[in-house]
This record gives C-alpha cells, structure tokens and sequence, in this order.
C-alpha cells in the first residue's frame, strides 16, 4: 500500500474547507491509498503469521443494485485468503438488523448461492439512514459488542454520507471500528474524479436499454402506439441518457435540461406535443420518450407542491387535511392534477429531501396532458390546421423493479468482486472513514487500479439537517455523453434509428461491452 498526500480534498470548494475541516476534525485530511500488486512468494504459514485475524461487519443500505452480493463475495475470499480464522459478519434486515446486532456469519456454503447473483436478500436491506445519536451509538455499541475490527457499509450517496459521519464518531471517541463506504447505487449518482462509477449502473442501464429497444421495435412493427417509459433514477439522469444513448428512442426528456431551462410542465407537454405533431405529419403515429423517475422533483411548480405536502407532513398535518393547508398556488395546482396523481403526491415521503418516486406515476401525468393539448390542437385544426394527425395512443411503462433485480452484468460482477478484496485491505491497513475504489475500469480487469479515497474528500456543503454531505453527481450538460445525445436528437426524433444493444452477456463478444457512459467520460 502506497499513501498519497496532497489530492484528497481537491473536489471542494476552499471556502468550505474550513468548515468541513471543524466538522470532521479527526478524519479531515487523511491520505489518499493506492494498493500495489505484490511480486512476493510467501508459504501459506507466512501468510497466516503476517496477518492477524480479523472480524468485519458488512451491511446493505439503499435500495438494492445488482453486484452487491458481489461485494461480500469478494471481502470473504479476501479476508480468508489472508487469514481462515478471519469472520465476516452480515448485519440481517440492513440498518435495523445493525442496530439490533442480528448477525449470520458469511461462509463458503452461504456465499456460494449467491455469487454473481442480483437483488440483495443474502442479507435484506432497510432504507433507514444511520444519522441520530441514538442510532450511530447503537452502531457503535454493537461494533463493540462483536468486537468488530471493520465495519462496511454498502450503499449510495446517503449512505457514505452516513459512513463518513460514523467514521469521525468512531475516530473521536476512539471505538476501534474501522468504517469503509463502497459505491453500490444504480443511480450512478455517486461518481467524481475518484470514483469512476457505481456498481449496478452498468446493469441497470443494459437492462433498461435492452427494454426499451424491445419496445421501440414493438412500437415500429405495429406503427401506431405512443410509448412512455420511466427509467430508474433519483437527482439525476444518467440511466435514461446511457439508456438513450443505447437504445436510440425517439425522446428522453432530462431532468437537467429541465432545471438548466426552467422548464414548466407546460413547457415539458409542448415540447412533447410538437415532436408528436411533427412526426403525424410525417405519417408516423408510433414513437418511444424515456423520462426519469426523479422528473417530477425537478420541475419547478411540482417541486414546490412536493415540498409544501412534505412540510405539512412533518408537521404533523394529517393526510386529509394537507389539501386544505397548502398555498394558493399550490392548491389551485393541486386541484388541477388527476386524482391519482393528487394521492401519490400525499404519500409520505422515502427520507427527508425525497418523496417516494418509485410510486409516482410521471409518466400517466405527462400522457395525459400530452393527450389533452393534442386534442385542442385536432380541434382547432378545422379552422387553423393546427394538427390533423390520428387518435394519439398512448402506452406507460415504469422500468424499475425489474431492472434492479436482474442478474448483475459481468462488469459489474467483477467491478464489485474487487471492490470487496479493496474493503478487506482498507481495513487490515487501519483506514478509518474510506471508500473502496477502482480506477482505469473502462480497461481489462487486469489494468484496473486499487485504491481508498477518504469519504470526506468528496463532501460539500450542503443545506440538509447534517450540514456536510455528499452530493449526487448529475448529468454534465458541457460534456461529451450529453453533446453525443444532443447531435443525434433530431434524427433519433424523426428518423426512427433504434437500436437493439441484445442481452446481457457473460460469454462471448458482448461479455465485455461497458456503458457508453463510462467510456466516454473524463
């Protein structure tokens, strides 16, 4: 192992430096770690003799993203491949089974089912957050009581924000614990310049796209279906602009676009509206439009309803009554959305600063809207001939479930495989407060570069109740993945140009093919 100074805070902002210095006091400016392939031959005995035994914690946070059985996989062969007498223990039920300390011990037989397989009921996982000081002492209780030497946590942006904050408690009041953060989310949310990608974005982006081509083809063959899909992802659009970047839809409408712009949900269905007018004249009345899931947050006025329900929720306003409680604008725009739509929107929210996306229907939203302006426009058309297109039929689609349970792509089988022999490693090397991570990975897995970087070397400030916090990286509208998108949208719009990507493949010559996304991106 190789430690390097100098580089582990340049992602944030030097005004902030010295806030986050005060906030993390005992785990601010660690080190950067390279891990270096060994050249040494050494018996079995020295093996042993070198390395004493360990005990680690593994346990899953977030929603589950296909590889993370994967993750365990790797840290069991990696820290019994060091020493047999080494323990792996899985926390059951995610946070909850953590704070309850309900424990099974990783071994060969358990492993063994679940290698290279999705979802994440080797262990079950919550989505409760560790923040409260009851809930981070009863991590620190049961670290103690199992007399962990590391603790490994699986998981997205929230989680290693989490991971970070449990870090400095540890260091501060000297709990031997290590605490190590690995990038699972299917979001792909958490990537900067020392994280290239999560695992579970290749996966859920092949999957989605292969979806979406079947769909496309579909809609060809049959020429006369509207096709609206929602894909996967939160703050930001990287599934739906991977997806459409490889399966060629007619539209993706990008939640950064739509913050860049300001773009209204009037603004949204017109936009809509013309691409479908432009192609009836055309005699075309099929089309496929992906939306991400995280949409409806980022347009502006159902953002600022979200926010109102979500404050009167946590002020103790009963469901009944939020209507009732809301602003002027708010409620007129409440009034204003089909029925269905008003009831998911009142669903009480996935975490303090998200409502539960997975079950708003956008999409039913948009096509209905969508539907409504068509039909004033054939309306007018007798008089203005505005639009003399055929019946608009539309299908919806939400692809999330579906694809974060598929089999992890072989890519993200040995991205995670590897990441759990790294978390071994920060661990046996006394790292507090570091995330695995490996580099050069759109190379062969024989070129790929280990290493740790300190959680809080990529924090910001951010106002949330925890007051530093890792940031969701959201689509770059300066770089070269959104510029490939934005010269082919209009032939993708008029052209019908889908492309099939095929399966996911673990033999042959698509076994290697990796997201577009990381291939392309600096």
């Amino acid at each position: 192992m190789r430690l390097e100074y100098g580089d582990g805070t340049t992602t944030i902002d030097p005004n902030n430096l010295h806030i986050i210095s005060q906030a993390f006091p005992c785990t601010y400016g660690q080190p950067l770690a390279h891990f270096m392939r060994t050249t040494m031959k050494v018996s079995d005995a020295q093996i042993i003799a070198e390395h004493p035994i360990l005990r680690v914690g593994v346990v899953f946070c977030g929603r589950p993203s296909p590889g993370g059985h994967n993750v365990v996989w790797g840290l069991h062969d990696a820290i019994k491949s060091h020493n047999p007498e080494s323990v792996v223990l899985g926390f059951i039920g995610g946070t909850e089974g953590l704070f309850a300390q309900k424990t099974i011990e990783i071994t060969d037989d358990i492993i063994s089912s679940y290698k290279n397989q999705g979802g994440f009921d080797l262990l079950g996982r919550t989505k409760d957050r560790i923040r409260t000081n009851e809930q981070i002492n009863a991590v620190k209780v049961a670290c103690e009581a199992l007399k962990l030497n590391g603790l490994v946590i699986i998981g997205g942006v929230t989680s290693n924000t989490d991971a970070a904050h449990l870090a400095e408690t540890f260091a501060k009041t000297k709990c031997q614990t290590k605490v190590v953060g690995v990038p699972v989310t299917l979001n792909g949310d958490l990537k900067n310049q020392f994280v290239e990608t999560d695992v579970g974005f290749d996966t859920v982006c092949r999957v989605s796209s292969q979806l979406t081509s079947n769909i496309c083809l579909d809609a060809l063959s049959a020429g006369k279906y509207y096709h609206f899909i929602r894909v996967m992802g939160h703050n930001a659009s990287h599934v739906a602009l991977e997806c459409a970047l490889q399966s060629h839809p007619n539209m993706v409408i990008l939640g950064e676009e739509v913050d860049n712009s300001k773009n209204s949900l009037f603004d949204i269905i017109k936009q809509i509206s013309d691409a479908v007018q432009a192609r009836s004249e055309q005699g075309k009345y099929h089309g496929v439009i992906l939306i991400p899931e995280g949409l409806v947050e980022i347009i502006p006025e159902l953002s600022a309803l979200l926010q109102e329900i979500h404050d009167l929720q946590s002020q103790g306003v009963d469901t009944e009554s939020i209507s009732s409680h809301l602003s002027p604008s708010a409620s007129a725009l409440f009034e204003f959305l089909p029925p269905f739509i008003r009831k998911q929107f009142l669903l009480p929210p996935e975490s303090d600063i998200s409502a539960q996306l997975s079950q708003i229907e956008t999409e039913k939203l948009i096509v209905q809207l969508v539907e409504a302006e068509l039909n004033k426009r054939m309306f007018k058309s007798q008089k203005e001939g505005i639009y003399k297109g055929k019946k608009f039929s539309p299908i919806c689609h939400f692809f999330g479930y579906q694809t974060r349970g598929s089999l992890p792509s072989k890519f993200d089988c040995d991205y995670a495989y590897v990441l759990g022999h790294i978390c071994y490693h920060i661990v046996a090397a006394g790292l507090n407060g570091y995330m695995a991570t490996a580099t050069n990975l759109k190379h062969s897995v024989e070129k790929w570069r280990c290493g740790a970087v300190p959680i809080i070397a990529m924090m910001t400030m951010k106002q949330c109740s925890n007051g530093t916090s890792l940031y969701p990286a959201v689509v770059d509208l300066e770089g070269k993945l959104y510029e490939k998108l934005k010269q082919n949208a209009s032939s993708f719009l008029m052209d019908d140009l889908y492309r099939d990507p095929g399966p996911l493949q673990f033999d042959g010559p698509g076994t290697d093919v990796k997201s577009l996304t990381l291939c392309l991106e600096d």
